[in-house]
């Protein structure tokens, strides 16, 4: 029994009219005739009486006809929800998010576009440090994070999309002496205390910004290593030295924090990164929110 002999018969047991039921289906009366044919050869049972006037249905036809109507209904829906969550149009989409980041600005309007176009998709964010995220994505516990592009250039099996040109800068409480000064030069930062994120979090934060002190100049007297960005903007916060964060921290929101835009640091732009095998349809529909920006991988 296939799908088009159920709506056949279907077809025919609510009409009772090889005419009008032919019509409906947009098929010729002998197609359907052989259509019905068929499935009570499969079945071994006859389903209809037809004479020259009438068509009446079998006591076996009157229970096939009630069973499946529900059925077929049922099957209907599932195989449409089926190619519905194949597009990608329904399930869920897991997307991690850098920790201590603001989500305002472009963060938020690239969220809600999407879940504007695509309400039937579950979607969901959460925070992770740099590490956390690019495990999380090896593991398949997020689809995809939204995370500063430096940290995952080195990164195999990924594809990324930059949506947001961005440098990194230092800040500072502006409880810092340094921050007293009207313009703030790179050779202002000797004997302040660097706060520095872990290789352990983000190699590559670590690396490069030490590669960036030494085309400043400046050899710090005292080192802090952070265990991730979130502990970084803390200590920043609380006056324990000067940091490096991107401009979608939470921490430029603070009043009491100065950034120090005079001195240049590096590149912090942010960009969405997912695996290349990851099968979730919903990534292609993330994906297309940020066309117009360069594909790398």
């Amino acid at each position: 029994m296939n799908t088009t002999q159920i709506k056949c018969f279907l077809a025919l047991s609510e009409t009772l009219n090889f005419t009008k039921a032919a019509a409906r289906l947009y098929l010729s009366q002998p197609a359907l005739s052989r259509q019905i044919s068929t499935l009570e050869q499969e079945l071994n049972t006859l389903l209809l009486i037809r004479d020259s006037k009438n068509v009446r249905l079998t006591p076996a036809g009157t229970l096939l006809a009630s069973e499946l109507g529900g059925l077929y209904a049922s099957l209907e829906d599932l195989i449409a929800r089926t190619k519905t969550v194949g597009m990608g149009y329904s399930g869920s989409l897991t997307i991690g998010v850098l920790e201590s980041q603001w989500m305002g600005g472009t963060y938020t309007r690239l969220c809600r576009d999407f879940i504007k176009r695509y309400p039937s998709i579950d979607f969901r964010l959460q925070q992770g440090s740099f590490g956390q995220l690019r495990q999380q994505l090896i593991d398949g516990r997020i689809d995809a994070a939204i995370t500063l592009e430096v940290d995952i250039q080195d990164m195999s099996g990924v594809v990324w999309r930059v949506f947001e040109q961005d440098n990194a800068v230092f800040a500072a409480s502006t409880s810092l002496p340094v921050c007293r000064k009207e313009v703030v030069k790179a050779e202002d930062l000797a004997g302040e205390t660097l706060l520095l994120i872990s290789q352990e979090d983000s190699r590559a934060g670590h690396d490069k910004l030490l590669e960036q002190l030494k085309l400043l100049g400046w050899v710090p007297d005292n080192i802090r290593i952070g265990p991730n960005f979130a502990t970084i903007t803390l200590w920043i916060e609380a006056g324990l030295g000067i940091g490096v964060v991107n401009h979608f921290s939470a921490l430029t929101k603070n009043p009491s924090i100065r950034l120090l835009s005079e001195i240049p640091v590096g590149d912090a732009s942010a960009c969405v990164v997912w695996r290349k095998n990851n099968l979730n349809p919903a990534i292609a529909l993330f994906a297309e929110l940020l066309e117009g920006w360069p594909d790398k991988q």
